[in-house]
């Protein structure tokens, strides 16, 4: 919920690429032979999309050569892959046990007295009420974290009425593999402009490839250039919106070329010239394009004058036009930010303002759900987890292995980096602290909100000390 996994820019999507197909086709013969030897393998799309020829052979050694896969049987008898980092969002899966009802809830109604006791303790809202104050048979069984973590509705239940089975013993546990993820190497090796810069999504300074698109049906085009990231803005009855996104682009035309004192037949007639062209203009950028100011340059300066586009010299005019016509869209530091914009973390050491007398200390968290919940972080009014925030979640193991370790069930890990050498090196995560809260009394105003919102009593107040000496 609180700690989530960043997503790949197209940059980095575009200079990583997809493995060879032979890899591919390698890695789901392993899968079938794990799958035959009585595993079931969850994120198999991960494992196609990330793992290269190296990372098929490494895996091959690591964990499905059969005497591999015998040892792991002794363990576990799912097989989930995982990755840390960026990762495109097709790619962005929930893992299993986050999404997958582990544990279900008993509820002997002979016993229940419908005092709604249950219903209003879940933190994951798990029941309903059936309108007589007991919980209904329709239930979010995916959400309940089971009795390590929680059994909050069997501890408050009077006739002791509610118990958790876990219908699939599959996942009582479960081994994770790790794999190397090329979309974090590539952001680590292309970090991002200093400067508090705030990279706008629209405003990158990658080159424009397009695929190959029908000029003349303006709606198709305007996808295909959407999805290549060139994006024409257009203002029409005072609003400037993006064209790609229009779903009449002819009618929006039409609306401009009135309001622009245009004829409307020649805004149609530039817009599908500009876009017959565009694949043939070199060094194009992606970002967005004033593209009224185009149609207006087009009609003047092309139609009117009769210039023939398809000629290098109509070319070379066309893409002046274009590159003049680019919008800027660097925001940096704080004075150009929007109003109610996000400011990135770090930008301003006078935000340190603590006040009051009491921070939050966490006392048990072997009861805490960690991202699971993550009440404290969301509703601390003091920065939502950022770096300057009062409280912030510390992930102490791969967030893909959280859920299972908050709902109690046993995990192993194996890394595909080369840090594990075999089978054995396979590390036990079983009892480990999943995660970790770090408070900055720089930051913490002492409004108790964290203590308040806290489903499970983890947080208490402590005294603050103030360092009264000056800084270094």
């Amino acid at each position: 919920m609180t700690v989530q996994t960043p997503v790949a820019t197209r940059a980095s999507q575009q200079r990583v690429g997809a493995p060879p197909a032979a890899a591919g086709a390698e890695l789901e013969d392993q899968i079938r032979q794990a799958e035959a030897a009585g595993f079931r393998v969850e994120n198999a799309e991960l494992a196609r999309a990330l793992a290269g020829p190296a990372e098929v052979a490494r895996l091959k050694k690591l964990l499905f050569e059969p005497a591999a896969l015998a040892e792991a049987k002794q363990r576990a008898r799912r097989i989930e892959f995982i990755a840390e980092g960026p990762l495109p969002p097709g790619l962005l899966l929930e893992p299993a046990a986050k999404s997958q009802p582990i544990y279900r809830q008993v509820v002997d109604y002979a016993l229940c007295k419908g005092c709604r006791l249950c219903i209003q303790v879940c933190p994951k809202r798990v029941y309903s009420d059936d309108g007589f104050g007991k919980p209904d048979e329709q239930r979010r069984e995916e959400e309940c974290t089971g009795n390590m973590q929680c059994a909050q509705c069997i501890y408050i239940c009077p006739e002791r009425a509610i118990s958790l089975e876990m219908p699939n013993r599959l996942y009582e546990s479960t081994l994770f593999v790790q794999l190397p993820n090329p979309y974090a190497a590539d952001a680590a090796a292309n970090p991002p402009p200093a400067d508090f810069a705030v990279a706008n999504p629209l405003a990158v300074s990658a080159g424009l490839i397009l695929e190959p698109y029908d000029a003349d049906d303006l709606k198709a085009a305007n996808q295909a250039l959407d999805e290549a990231g060139f994006h024409p803005n257009i203002e029409t009855m005072g609003v400037a919106t993006q064209f790609v996104d229009s779903r009449e682009p002819d009618a929006v035309l039409e609306r401009w070329a009135r309001e622009n004192g245009r004829a409307p037949e020649l805004a149609r007639r530039a817009a599908r010239l500009v876009y017959r062209a565009l694949p043939a203009i070199a060094g194009l950028k992606q970002g967005q394009y004033d593209f009224g100011r185009i149609l207006h340059a087009v009609i003047d300066e092309v139609l009117h004058a009769d210039i023939a586009i398809d000629s290098a010299g109509g070319r070379k005019l066309l893409a002046d036009l274009l590159d003049e016509a680019r919008i800027g869209q660097a925001y940096l530091g704080a004075k150009r930010r929007p109003i109610g914009g996000l400011l990135p973390p770090g930008t301003s050491t006078a935000w340190k303002t603590p006040y009051g007398n009491e921070v939050p200390v966490y006392t048990r968290l072997e009861k805490c759900l960690g991202p699971e919940c993550a009440l404290c972080v969301t509703h601390c009014p003091e920065g939502a987890g950022g770096e300057t925030s009062a409280i912030r979640l510390v992930p102490l193991v791969p967030l893909g292995v959280m859920p299972a370790m908050v709902r109690g069930l046993r995990a192993w890990l194996l890394k595909a980096d080369g840090s594990h050498a075999a089978i054995r090196d396979m590390e036990d995560l079983f009892g480990q602290q999943p995660f970790a809260f770090e408070v900055d009394a720089d930051y913490c105003k002492s409004c108790g909100i964290c203590i308040s919102c806290c489903p499970h009593d983890v947080i208490e107040g402590a005294p603050r000390q103030f360092d009264m000496g000056e800084s270094a």
